[in-house]
């Protein structure tokens, strides 16, 4: 079973535009494999993006052979700009994501000044992650803000699109109004809340069966 990214759309209050982070999960696709997740940083405007033009190495998450009920599960960002992208992998890293050195490695030079990318720590950093595993990411991480999940039967897997709905993991506050100390009473007063388990959207795959 080979998974890839289709399409993301985000809906409010992460409609935004910035870096996504994408975590997907195939729980239990077979015997002795509690887990396989990727971990993919996707630039959305307004909340949406397509890969029906992207190369494949943009949007292949995992190839992995699957035996008898499994599920996937996805958990996303709100939309970063980038140093609060470099504070969530850091968090990230101190959690000790389980895949972890091949999960996070990409993602860590890629946003890592030059001079640090290049230097042991790094290195050193990514060692302390593979040794302090964790069975998942909680959905209580303040910064997976959606998360949703699909069962599966590899017994009756046909290939195409799948979609998985996501749900707000906590209830958000938001105003349109731009900040300033002017507006700050307005802001409270025209807010919207957002509650716990709304659906904000969803992430789509291109699913092949071998």
């Amino acid at each position: 079973m080979l998974l890839s990214l289709q399409a993301i759309q985000l809906d409010a209050p992460l409609n935004a535009s910035g870096e996504c982070l994408v975590l997907t999960e195939l729980v239990l696709p077979r015997n002795a494999i509690a887990r396989k997740a990727a971990l993919k940083d996707v630039h959305l405007s307004k909340g949406k993006r397509s890969f029906a033009r992207a190369p494949f190495y943009e949007k292949a998450l995992l190839k992995e052979k699957v035996d008898g009920l499994f599920g996937i599960k996805v958990s996303v960002t709100r939309p970063l700009k980038h140093p609060e992208l470099q504070k969530f992998l850091r968090q990230l890293i101190a959690t000790g994501i389980e895949s972890s050195t091949d999960l996070l490695s990409p993602l860590f030079i890629r946003y890592l000044p030059p001079a640090l990318s290049r230097s042991n720590v790094l290195g050193d950093l990514l060692e302390e992650a593979s040794d302090q595993l964790t069975d998942s990411i909680t959905d209580s991480s303040p910064a997976f803000l959606a998360t949703g999940g699909l069962d599966l039967d590899s017994a009756s897997l046909t290939a195409g699109k799948i979609s998985v709905p996501l749900k707000l993991t906590e209830t958000i506050r938001k105003s349109d109004l731009p900040p300033g100390p002017k507006s700050r009473e307005k802001r409270k007063t025209t807010a919207k809340f957002h509650k716990k388990g709304a659906l904000v959207g969803e992430v789509s795959f291109d699913l092949s069966v071998d």
